[in-house]
């Protein structure tokens, strides 16, 4: 068998990272070297990675905002007003459909969405209250029975 014949018309496939043709190894191979596997996953891995981020962090700064309502006594916002404030009403941990409603949460608050408004904003109820509970726990923490005689 001669070999060069195989050689001269093999088809050489692409590195997906670097697109170098690969000239040795199998024919079904990937990447030309270990970095670029390497770097070709770290790639993908991070892409997913952020990706989770920017949803935590949506959902996140909608928690605040909506916080921040319940804080200053309001049951009701303008959604510009909200989307202004940082609030992206695309972003809610769960949905339902409450009677003639649609009724959304944000981890402990829910409230109901219109196309303009956002009202009827309320924790639900026996959540905690996890800045009361934190000092709470905190100084339970640091008290000794001895050092309360």
């Amino acid at each position: 068998m001669d070999y060069r014949k195989n050689e001269e018309n093999r088809q050489f496939s692409l590195c997906l990272e670097c697109g170098d043709k690969i000239h040795y190894g199998r024919t079904d191979r990937k990447f030309c070297c270990e970095s670029c596997k390497n770097r070709y996953n770290n790639r993908k891995s991070r892409d997913s990675r952020n990706a989770k981020l920017r949803i935590i962090n949506a959902l996140y700064k909608n928690y605040k905002v909506l916080d921040r309502m319940l804080k200053l006594g309001l049951e009701s916002m303008d959604l510009t007003e909200l989307k202004h404030l940082g609030f992206d009403p695309a972003f809610v941990t769960s949905y339902r459909k409450f009677r003639r409603h649609d009724e959304f949460c944000c981890f402990d608050i829910r409230f109901i969405m219109t196309p303009n408004k956002i009202y009827s904003v309320s924790r639900l109820h026996g959540s905690l209250d996890t800045d009361n509970d934190a000092d709470e726990q905190e100084k339970s923490l640091h008290s000794h029975p001895e050092s309360n005689k």
